[in-house]
């Protein structure tokens, strides 16, 4: 009975066929290789007989292995390659990416007749979003922005479907776990790097995750670390083997010292109530508050007066132009909304509505500065509640699963993990317009497969 629960935990009880055949892959590998060089040889063209053998590899591997397909877009949304090569601009890999995957999806779907997720709960909220987005575009101060808006939280809706039935597996959501701290380490990496090479100068310059995007900004950079902060710390918890403890600890110092490189004080003010959130979930406080002492103390010699000085600002915010700039623009977002209380000024227009209407001290163009005035003002009632109902989503569910898993279980860490990462979106985002960023939908996607893969497990 045990082993045949472990099995439908482990795959979601999915009927498989001839398609999930590894044997008939290496197969029509073998048969690839035949018909390319028979093309090479005889083709007038050879030169494009190995372009097209990679594209139809590729292919067959994300027919066969389509999870492999959602980490690879995970590392194209993160390490954005077409701004590092403008050339890979023009193919909107993604794009690309996102549409065969959903092909792929499709075909296994009706192949296998997997079970299909789409009336989850958390999905239905996300459903009831996305229409409140898709409602405020006639009603736009900028309907073509507010179109576009739309279009790009459409990939992350897709990707969010995507995500739950193609990664039906525990060792699949360990895969891409461990692919998600991998690229945030990279970046993070750099940033300390960056932070060390510039020195004191570092503060002024404020280092991002590179490119433009959700990443670029010094204060979104150190939100995405704040929000994979707590997967290295309950992992490392969890974590048996001493091999992987110990990377979980590199991890969990990288995403500290690349929020503290950022020099942003929201990202620090956030880093601060995630810490202080593992003391208080800890069971070994006085142990948690001695590590926490360390970490804060050699953080403390490995930053600049500079830095210091910078955020002693915070208690003096009345003298802070930008921090009274964000008062300013969060004044006008209420604005909007006592204006507009139904659907807004139009889904990512906020910017626009100030710079043309409600502009004030701060000039025009001042974003929101806060996701929850962000989303109130340019979707209105409904789609602040709908975006509220997501995040309580999160935190019911979780909250529920932990106390369904036993004590030692992986899942049960990544419930924690999940509720302190919502921790740190919460918080991170009365500083900053990220209503639309991919944090708060990967963790409802993965809130929703750890569901899934429970109930598998229970019928």
């Amino acid at each position: 009975m045990e082993q045949s629960k472990g099995k439908a935990f482990s795959k979601r009880g999915e009927t498989f066929s001839w398609i999930t055949s590894e044997k008939l892959w290496y197969f029509l590998l073998i048969l690839i290789s035949i018909i390319a060089g028979y093309l090479l040889l005889t083709s007038p063209r050879p030169e494009i007989v190995p372009a097209l053998a990679i594209v139809v590899i590729i292919g067959l591997t994300f027919l066969f292995y389509p999870y492999l397909g959602v980490l690879v877009y995970l590392i194209l949304s993160y390490l954005r390659f077409e701004e590092t090569v403008p050339a890979l601009g023009n193919l909107h890999l993604t794009r690309l990416l996102a549409i065969a995957l959903i092909v792929v999806w499709a075909i296994r779907s009706a192949i296998t007749k997997s079970k299909l997720y789409l009336q989850e709960k958390g999905l239905i909220l996300l459903y009831l979003f996305f229409l409140m987005l898709a409602f405020s575009i006639p009603f736009s101060f900028w309907p073509t922005r507010s179109f576009n808006t739309f279009v790009d939280m459409l990939k992350i809706l897709v990707f969010t479907i995507l995500f739950i039935h193609l990664i039906d597996s525990q060792k699949k959501l360990k895969s891409f776990l461990w692919v998600f701290l991998i690229v945030n380490g990279f970046l993070a990496f750099n940033a300390i790097k960056d932070f060390i090479l510039l020195g004191s100068t570092a503060v002024s310059t404020r280092i991002g995750g590179g490119g433009e995007g959700f990443l670029g900004d010094a204060n979104d950079f150190a939100l995405a670390l704040n929000v994979a902060l707590p997967f290295t710390f309950y992992q490392f918890l969890a974590e048996k083997k001493k091999i992987l403890k110990l990377f979980y600890l590199l991890f969990l110092l990288l995403f500290t010292l690349g929020v503290i490189s950022t020099a942003s004080r929201g990202g620090f003010i956030t880093l601060f109530i995630v810490f202080f959130y593992f003391i208080l979930k800890s069971k070994q406080k006085l142990i948690g508050i001695f590590s926490i002492l360390l970490i804060f103390i050699s953080v403390f010699f490995f930053t600049p007066r500079e830095y210091w000085q910078r955020q002693m600002t915070i208690t003096s915010y009345q003298q802070d132009e930008s921090a009274m700039g964000r008062i300013d623009a969060w004044k006008a977002g209420i604005k909007m909304f006592t204006d507009r209380p139904l659907l807004g000024v139009g889904a990512g227009v906020y910017e626009i509505a100030f710079g043309v209407k409600y502009g004030g001290k701060s000039g025009p163009w001042f974003s929101a500065h806060n996701a929850y005035i962000q989303i109130v003002a340019e979707t209105g009632i409904l789609g602040i509640l709908f975006y509220l109902g997501l995040m309580f989503y999160i935190y019911r569910q979780t909250t529920l699963l932990t106390k369904s898993f036993k004590e030692d279980s992986y899942f049960k860490s990544i419930c924690m993990s999940l509720k302190g990462a919502l921790l740190a979106y919460a918080a991170g985002s009365i500083f900053l317009s990220v209503g639309y960023y991919p944090h708060l939908y990967l963790l409802l996607g993965i809130v929703v497969l750890v569901k899934t893969l429970k109930e598998a497990e229970i019928t």
